[in-house]
């Protein structure tokens, strides 16, 4: 196994509805009028977009023409009690949302309604987790994500500048919460390992080494210069606000958590997987289903991970007694294209025979900044705002421990056909504005994974070595999943793990890399590997049942068409589709 692996992909956004949600669909007995639910789901949109201004400028590029004015600009809140005030909201949610007729609704509106029940029902639970939850993280945390986040900031008229340069001076006071919901943390015994709170000081530690040249500075700079309708002056005065706003707000917040952090070492309780908390595995549960949307229990799951590596292991197997050559060429292989742009050019065109039409937009590929490369993930996708979803960008992160020389299976994952097409297709649909709100990882990173394999077949490789690119991959990503569960929901140890890795790995220090990894973001693994193979069991389920008449382009068609949602609900809707196709 090489260095982690990790995908930042997913939408890159801070809080939407707090935390997403499977779990259920069904009907209800309310008495409003159907007329009135697509009013609901537009209040519910417009309320939580502006739950802070980060979700506003990534949502929306119009936010007047969904009825938003002069909102306020705000970096949001982490604490307790703004989580608290959530989960009220999202009761409140829940109990109208009740209050419709569900079957005097369209097709269209019951999809809505049973993702956004299944999803608030599930958010319920989370009362008695809250003080599990974890904002920081080496990876996907806050203080990882927000220069991102903020660099790509979206500039479309002037008063968005403003807005950002007010925004800024907030990070401190947003720092200063999570700090206290650290502290919190740790009084309750649920700090996090030594070793994660290395990793998060030492990324902080590199993101402000170089003050008066900061990522934050030299980013804006090139982005305000670039910026039409604005006078000498007015640059100037912009810049020197950022240049003061990022020196003396956002550099001494991440010097606070670093401190914060820093003082807190030694307080964890428990260096080993969530099951070792005393609602640790409840919580690993919810996790689990939230990340994953699957309504599978984790028995379920596991035996599903289990059926996927061995499974995989015996087609490798099959396939180098057919061809002896195989593992050869495949340790040797090169990829015919690695260069970014010419990868998203080419597989544009290659995607055409089996995924439906998507519309013709622009893509730009970026560089991770040097003082982020080492905890950013090899690329990212940035999901550009519903109303404006022309131009889109994918970080790529050359950190030399990468091998970007095999960069091609990543671009399907982020571009073509993974994150940027299913975005760009989904928002093609126009669907209602809370749909793009939503996030479900086990949807977006199932599908990303799922056409990352698929990608194999489209880079012009002998249909053999295809095969074994792909049945190795997902042994792999089955094998992470399982680690994942065995660590937090099983309770392994490093030598409980190493003892059930005897088989596949034997190497102790990649076994405790692995250990580690899993450590640090539960459930993380699982929104690629679960999803894949959800998506995996829909496509087994309409072969099997349309036989010839499977169209793996219609297929496709059904899935994206659907949109992000929990698997439950896509299998429901894919029996209606069966019977259409047969």
């Amino acid at each position: 196994m090489k260095r982690k692996k990790k995908y930042l992909l997913f939408a890159l956004m801070l809080l939407l509805l707090l935390l997403n949600i499977p779990g259920c669909s069904g009907s209800s007995k309310g008495n409003v009028p159907a007329d009135d639910f697509d009013t609901f789901l537009n209040r519910v949109f417009t309320t939580e977009v502006q739950t802070d201004t980060l979700t506003l400028n990534y949502s929306l590029a119009y936010p007047e023409n969904y009825g938003i004015t002069d909102p306020e600009v705000t970096i949001g809140h982490y604490s307790k009690e703004y989580i608290g005030e959530s989960l009220a909201a999202s009761e409140n949610y829940l109990a109208a949302l009740k209050q419709y007729d569900y079957n005097s609704l369209t097709e269209d509106q019951k999809l809505s309604y049973d993702i956004l029940k299944e999803d608030l029902e599930l958010e319920a639970t989370f009362g008695d987790f809250i003080l599990y939850s974890e904002s920081l993280g080496p990876s996907t945390g806050i203080q990882a994500q927000l220069p991102v986040l903020l660099a790509e900031y979206n500039f479309y008229k002037k008063e968005d500048i403003d807005n950002y340069i007010k925004l800024l001076p907030q990070v401190y006071d947003y720092f200063k919460e999570i700090c206290a919901f650290e502290k919190d943390k740790s009084a309750a015994g649920l700090f996090m390992s030594d070793e994660v709170a290395d990793s998060i000081i030492d990324q902080c530690k590199e993101f402000i080494n170089e003050k008066e040249n900061n990522y934050l500075i030299s980013m804006f700079n090139e982005k305000i210069s670039e910026q039409k309708g604005l006078t000498k002056k007015e640059i100037k005065s912009y810049e020197a606000a950022n240049k003061d706003a990022v020196l003396n707000s956002v550099i001494p917040a991440y010097k606070l958590l670093m401190e914060t952090l820093t003082d807190l070492r030694g307080t964890g309780t428990n260096k080993e997987g969530l099951s070792h908390y005393e609602k640790g595995k409840a919580y690993y549960e919810y996790l689990i289903k939230v990340n994953t949307g699957s309504s599978r229990s984790i028995p379920e799951l596991k035996k599903m991970l289990e059926n996927s590596i061995s499974s995989n292991m015996l087609k490798l197997s099959k396939i180098m007694n057919k061809n002896s050559d195989v593992y050869d060429t495949v340790m040797s292989l090169s990829y015919p294209l690695t260069d970014p742009a010419k990868i998203i050019q080419y597989l544009k065109e290659a995607i055409k025979k089996d995924f439906p039409s998507c519309p013709d937009v622009k893509c730009s590929i970026k560089y991770v900044d040097k003082s982020l490369q080492d905890h950013l993930s090899p690329a990212m996708y940035l999901i550009p705002p519903l109303d404006s979803y022309d131009n889109n960008i994918i970080y790529i992160n050359d950190n030399p421990d990468y091998d970007l020389s095999q960069i091609f299976t990543t671009i399907a994952h982020e571009g073509y056909p993974g994150h940027l097409y299913q975005s760009v297709y989904f928002r093609s649909l126009n669907p209602p504005a809370i749909r793009n709100l939503l996030s479900f990882g086990g949807y977006a990173e199932g599908w990303a994974t799922y056409v990352e394999y698929y990608s194999y077949h489209l880079a012009g490789f002998d249909e053999d070595v295809a095969d074994f690119l792909e049945a190795n991959m997902a042994a792999n990503m089955a094998l992470y999943c399982r680690i994942d569960m065995g660590i937090h929901y099983d309770g392994w140890s490093l030598s409980d793990t190493a003892a059930y890795l005897k088989n596949y790995i034997t190497n102790s220090s990649t076994i405790k890399l692995l250990y580690n990894t899993m450590i640090e973001e539960p459930a993380l693994y699982p929104q690629y590997g679960i999803g894949y193979l959800e998506f995996m069991d829909l496509k087994a389920t309409a072969q099997k049942a349309l036989g010839d008449k499977f169209v793996i382009k219609n297929f496709h068609k059904f899935l994206l068409d659907i949109g992000p949602a929990q698997f439950d609900i896509i299998a429901d809707r894919l029996d209606t589709w069966i019977k259409t196709q047969k």
